[in-house]
Parts: structure tokens; C-alpha cells; sequence
């Protein structure tokens, strides 16, 4: 019961920021008016949190938890390599579609500067859990063929979907997300296809 209490004050926190931050602004946004709005205390954000910079960068669990959704519910008869295509086209429209959206320079940008954890790259996280479980099914099934381990298969991928991003939000949406992503990940699968 006392996690559940201590879940509900951080989730609390984490929608007060989001709508905070998607209203004013991130840089016009205080500590004093997350607490403020999530009915909680200073002493109680502090407890979860090192920062408004922190809050930001949990943005990253809330598309994993869409991930592990889709994760749940993909084709089992789809081969790797159509599971690799497949979950960069929901990626990408996550990223393209998502309320967040005005949100992810400043992200990007503070997690490049952080010296706290750099969230969007933690190993940990669903979204590269997917990715290696993919790209090790690939392997061990014969649809992947590559003299790298799936971990740094794993890792390139992951690096060409943020590194697409990334160049997405220095050129503030100027382009199709998706329609990039599946031509740049099209490129990845054809050097590693069986």
C-alpha cells in the first residue's frame, strides 16, 4: 500500500510537470508550481527527483510503456527482420504523433548536458529490451547475419532512430519522422538480412 502511495505522489508530480511544461514552457516552469499543482511538497518532489530536468527526461518511460503494449500484441509469425521494420514504424509514429512532441528539444538537449542518468539511453529501459530481444531472435533463427554481436546491433539501431530524432527536432519537424525512419532502418535491415 505505502508503494502505491509513493507511486501515485511521483505520477502526481510527473502530470503536473508535463502540463506545466507543455503550457508555459519548460525553462518558465518551477518547482514551486509543480508542487503547487500536484498537491504534494517541495520535500516530497525532491524525494523522487533531483530536478524539473529529471521530470523531463521520464518522458522515455512513458513511451515504453506503448512499447511493451505493442511488444505484447506483435505478429509472433512475423520474421525479425519485419518485427525490426515494424517497431521502428510505431516508434516513429510515437515520436511524430505524441503531445509531447514541443517537448523533445529541450529533452534532448538537457540530456546531452546532464550530469545526472541520461534516461532516453539507459539500457534498462522496454525500448532497447525490444530491440535486442528482436535482433537476437534474428540471429539465432538465421534471418540476421552479421559478424556483431546483437548488442551492438542493438545499439546501432537504437543509435540511427535517435540520431533521426534528434536531427527531427534541430530541424523542428520539418520532415516525415516516419517516412525517414523506415528508409534509414529499410538500410540497416538490408546490410544485415540473411
Amino acid at each position: 500500500m505505502k508503494n502505491d502511495k509513493k507511486t501515485s505522489v511521483k505520477n502526481r508530480i510527473i502530470e503536473a510537470s508535463w502540463k506545466l511544461f507543455l503550457e508555459q514552457g519548460y525553462e518558465n516552469t518551477t518547482i514551486e508550481q509543480i508542487v503547487k499543482l500536484s498537491n504534494t511538497s517541495r520535500g516530497a518532489f525532491y524525494h523522487h527527483f533531483h530536478g524539473k530536468e529529471e521530470v523531463l527526461f521520464y518522458i522515455a518511460y512513458r513511451f515504453d510503456e506503448d512499447y511493451e503494449k505493442w511488444w505484447e500484441s506483435v505478429d509472433p509469425n512475423l520474421n525479425a527482420l519485419e518485427k525490426l521494420k515494424e517497431f521502428n514504424l510505431f516508434v516513429m509514429e510515437s515520436l511524430e504523433n505524441s503531445p509531447y512532441r514541443q517537448l523533445f528539444a529541450t529533452l534532448y538537449g538537457l540530456q546531452v548536458m546532464t550530469n545526472n542518468k541520461r534516461h532516453i539511453i539507459n539500457p534498462d529501459r522496454t525500448y532497447y529490451k525490444i530491440i535486442s530481444a528482436i535482433i537476437k531472435e534474428g540471429i539465432d533463427k538465421g534471418e540476421i547475419k552479421s559478424k556483431f554481436a546483437y548488442q551492438e546491433l542493438t545499439e546501432w539501431y537504437a543509435i540511427l532512430e535517435r540520431g533521426l530524432t534528434y536531427d527531427w527536432c534541430l530541424k523542428q519537424g520539418r520532415y516525415s519522422l516516419v517516412q525517414y525512419g523506415q528508409q534509414i532502418i529499410k538500410a540497416f535491415i538490408d546490410t544485415i538480412k540473411a
